[in-house]
């Protein structure tokens, strides 16, 4: 499939101040997701749940190509309120025994950190395996499994240099030992491939307001039915209940088995429409021109980067590229060097030491040759 720019340029209303390499952090709302939004609280300031139907749909359009993007089917995806309160549901849900251990790296945002170590209280054991800059490498998470191993939790791409995990042989290695594998999936999903069956991913979770141009304050949570039937639902409300659709009254206790079991009470509206149109946007593009597209844009990036001197951490030679470049300057902190680029309006991060770049798809060749033009001219 080829890229039509000019279709999706008008989409990206942040080109008009900025160079925008800045979606590991927050994603620019595209027009149509804006929209979108504006349109559901639109609807409900002016004509209250007359609309309520059609509600429905957004949520039907975020289990479907939710479940699209991940190879997985529309019942095991749930809609929860971000990446933090899906970790941590998982976390919670499982019946946990005095000694059983989960592994997580020592490198790991905390949003990937926090569910884990909060079941310490419970008698669960925390074993943290080195992930030097982010990296995580298979032989290094083989040592730290073992008999009482009862997760590994990664982050499918390093929050701050980009390293892509080797899920694959991360699910073989979870599948030998008994183990299940939990993906924070934030920094990979919507620009890398994701097929949770072949990888041998048991549960994965991703916030939308990164890579998949959506709103904050709304995640996907996707679950195997294997390990889903293993988690117990940590919230109970009315949604998630074995409710009829014209009953309110309850009088025996019982979840849905599908993804909704994680859904308790009334989602936010405004951001399950925002993220229908998100990832709706996404599947017009396209997910193999999506990776394609950044791939191709983060090599340029490389190109310029090493040209001006620049000490590149990621990514390594040969290995996967996301959609993060970390580098550094020889002479310039990262915070000084951020703080030149936002006055030339260009938009990027420093994060654990490294100026942290990262565009998407609608980034174009002739931004990042501006780019390259005004890093000479500001002694970057």
């Amino acid at each position: 499939m080829q890229l039509d720019l000019t279709r999706w340029l008008p989409e990206f209303p942040v080109r008009d101040r900025c160079l925008y390499l800045d979606h590991a952090a927050l994603s620019p709302l595209p027009r149509s997701v804006a929209q979108a939004m504006r349109e559901r609280i639109g609807q409900r300031e002016n004509a209250g749940r007359l609309a309520e139907e059609d509600w429905a749909h957004h949520a039907m359009t975020c289990r479907h190509l939710g479940a699209e993007l991940t190879a997985a089917a529309p019942e095991d995806v749930a809609i929860v309120g971000s990446t933090s309160i899906g970790l941590s549901l998982i976390a919670q849900g499982i019946e946990w025994q005095p000694g059983d251990e989960v592994v997580v790296g020592d490198e790991e945002f905390a949003a990937n950190a926090a569910p884990w170590l909060a079941l310490e209280r419970r008698g669960v054991r925390v074993v943290r395996f080195p992930q030097p800059g982010g990296r995580v490498r298979l032989e290094d998470v083989a040592k730290a499994v073992g008999p009482a191993t009862r997760i590994v939790s990664v982050s499918w791409v390093s929050f701050h240099t980009g390293w892509v995990a080797p899920l694959a042989q991360l699910g073989a290695l979870c599948r030998e030992n008994g183990a299940f594998l939990v993906v924070d999936a934030i920094q990979g999903l919507g620009i890398l491939p994701m097929d949770v069956r072949a990888l041998g991913v048991d549960a994965l979770v991703a916030g939308a307001h990164t890579w998949l141009l959506g709103p904050e304050g709304i995640a996907l949570l996707v679950t195997r039915p294997a390990f889903r039937s293993q988690l117990r639902p940590v919230l109970a409300g009315w949604r998630n209940t074995g409710l009829g659709p014209d009953d309110f009254f309850l009088q025996e206790l019982t979840f849905h088995l599908d993804g909704r079991r994680f859904e308790p009470g009334t989602a936010d509206g405004a951001a399950v429409a925002g993220l229908a149109a998100a990832l709706d946007l996404l599947t017009q593009v396209g997910t193999d021109v999506v990776q394609t597209r950044v791939e191709m844009l983060i090599r340029q990036l490389m190109r310029i980067l090493i040209a001006h001197g620049w000490e590149l951490f990621s990514p390594g030679p040969g290995h996967p590229v996301a959609g993060i470049v970390a580098a550094r300057h020889p002479r310039v902190e990262p915070t000084e060097a951020v703080r030149r680029l936002a006055e030339r309006h260009i938009v990027c991060s420093v994060r654990e030491g490294f100026v942290r770049f990262s565009p998407h798809f609608y980034t174009t060749r002739g931004e990042l040759e501006a780019l390259d033009r005004i890093l000479e001219k500001i002694g970057l």
